[in-house]
C-alpha cells in the first residue's frame, strides 16, 4: 500500500476508528516522536484531534475536515509505523524498505478503547473515557491509555458534572476567544480540564489565568502546563483580597473552593468587571458563623453547633446569590457533587442579564442587620 492508500483508509473508516497512532518518525515535520489522532465532533462540525508528543511534552491540535486529507497524508509519509484502533479490532501499517506499507489486521489489544457497559458508562459524557486528557492521568482518574482507573469512576462523573454545568452556559454561544480568571486555583486539575473543554472540545482560543497564595502550588501548575504544551494557561502567586489582578476584558470567573471570604472577593471582582459568567463553589464559610446572633425566626438553628455551622454556610451562599441577583445576574444554585463526597456541595452559577434587582439588596441589608451578621461580599458592595 502507498502512503496515499493508507491515508484514504483512515479517512474512509472515520466513523469506526477510536484512535490512530503514528510512531517511528522518518522525515516527519515538527520533531514529534509520536502522534495520536482521533475523530471528534465539535460545534463547527467533524474534525480530527491530534495529540503530539515531543520529549516530555504534549501538544494538541484540531484539524478541520477540509484539511484532514492533506494532514493525514503528511503523517503517513512521515512515520513508518501506523496503528489504527477500532472497537474490537486493530489494523497496523508498517513501511517496508521499498517505501510501501504492509497492512496487518487483528483483534484490538490492551490500548484500544472498549465499548462502555452499564447505565453510567453509556452516558454521553463531554469528557469521555478514551479522550486524551493528560490532567486526568496526572490526577489518577485515567490510566496512561486514557481508561478510567478502577475505583475512580465517581470522580470521573464529578468532573463531567462540572464540565456539563459550564457547557450549559456556553453550548449555544459562538465565542472564538475567551479569557477566564480562576481564583484560588490550587493544584488546578479542574482548571486543566476546563482548558481542555474550551481549547480542544469547543475549539476556542482560550486564556486561563490562575491565582493562588502558595508559591509551590503555582510552580507545580506552571510545570504541568508547560509539560502539556498548554500555552494559554498562566499561573501567578497572588492574594486576591489585595493584589492587582488581570484588568482587561474578562469572560468568566471561576472560584472553586476558595477559602472563606476569598470567594467574596472573587464574586465582587466579577461584579465590578461586569463579567458575563461567574461559577463558584464556596468553601469554609466561617464569617457568618462567627458573627451571627439571635434575632428572630432563625434562632432555633443556633442551638446546636453542627446545625449552626451548616445553617450559616447555607445562609452565606443565599446572601451571595441574592447580592448577585441585585447586581443583575440570573442565579442557579446547583448540587456540585453528591453530599456523601463533600458537605460543601453548592455551586453558584451566575449569568449577567443586565436587569438589576435593588430590592434584593434591601432584603439582604435587613437580614444582616437583624442577626448582627458580618458578610464580606455585602461589605464590599456597600463600599462600591
Amino acid at each position: 500500500m502507498t502512503a496515499n492508500e493508507v491515508a484514504q483508509y483512515i479517512l474512509s473508516h472515520r466513523e469506526t476508528l477510536t484512535r490512530v497512532t503514528f510512531s517511528s518518525p522518518d522525515g516527519a515535520e515538527g520533531g514529534f516522536t509520536k502522534i495520536k489522532l482521533r475523530p471528534v465532533s465539535m460545534k463547527n462540525g467533524a474534525q480530527w484531534q491530534a495529540e503530539r508528543f515531543k520529549e516530555d511534552k504534549v501538544f494538541h491540535l484540531n484539524v478541520r475536515a477540509e484539511d484532514a486529507e492533506s494532514y493525514i497524508l503528511g503523517l503517513c509519509s512521515g512515520y513508518r509505523q501506523i496503528n489504527a484502533l477500532s472497537e474490537g479490532s486493530a489494523d497496523s501499517f508498517s513501511r517496508n524498505g521499498a517505501g510501501g506499507f504492509r497492512m496487518r489486521s487483528g483483534a484490538a489489544g490492551k490500548g484500544s478503547v472498549p465499548a462502555q457497559t452499564g447505565n453510567d458508562r453509556s452516558k454521553d459524557y463531554i469528557i469521555r473515557e478514551g479522550d486524551p486528557v493528560p490532567a486526568l492521568v496526572e490526577l489518577g482518574v485515567f490510566t496512561r491509555d486514557y481508561r478510567v482507573v478502577t475505583g475512580m469512576y465517581d470522580k470521573f462523573k464529578q468532573i463531567n458534572r462540572f464540565v456539563e454545568t459550564v457547557d450549559d452556559v456556553f453550548r449555544g454561544r459562538s465565542d472564538d476567544e475567551m479569557t477566564i480568571l480562576d481564583f484560588g486555583c490550587g493544584k488546578s486539575y479542574l482548571t486543566f480540564v476546563l482548558y481542555h473543554y474550551f481549547a480542544v472540545v469547543r475549539g476556542v482560543k482560550v486564556r486561563i489565568i490562575g491565582y493562588d497564595l502558595k508559591p509551590d502550588v503555582i510552580k507545580h501548575c506552571r510545570e504541568v502546563a508547560e509539560r502539556y504544551g498548554y500555552s494559554g494557561l498562566e499561573f501567578y502567586v497572588s492574594d486576591v483580597t489585595k493584589d492587582a489582578l488581570y484588568d482587561d476584558e474578562i469572560d468568566m470567573i471561576v472560584s472553586l473552593h476558595a477559602c472563606d471570604t476569598a470567594t467574596d472577593y472573587a464574586l465582587n471582582y466579577g461584579i465590578k468587571k461586569d463579567v458575563r459568567t461567574i461559577i463558584s463553589v464556596p468553601c469554609c464559610q466561617h464569617e457568618v458563623n462567627g458573627s451571627i446572633a439571635p434575632g428572630g425566626e432563625l434562632d432555633v438553628f443556633l442551638r446546636y453547633g453542627i446545625v449552626k455551622e451548616r445553617m450559616c454556610a447555607l445562609l452565606t451562599d443565599t446572601v451571595r446569590a441574592m447580592i448577585l441577583e441585585a447586581e443583575g445576574y440570573r442565579i442557579d444554585l446547583l448540587e456540585f457533587v453528591d453530599f456523601s463526597h463533600s458537605p460543601k456541595n453548592i455551586m453558584i452559577r451566575a449569568q449577567k442579564t443586565g436587569r438589576p434587582h435593588p430590592e434584593k439588596m434591601d432584603e439582604v441589608r435587613e437580614l444582616l442587620r437583624r442577626y448582627g451578621i458580618e458578610q464580606s461580599l455585602f461589605r464590599l458592595r456597600e463600599k462600591g
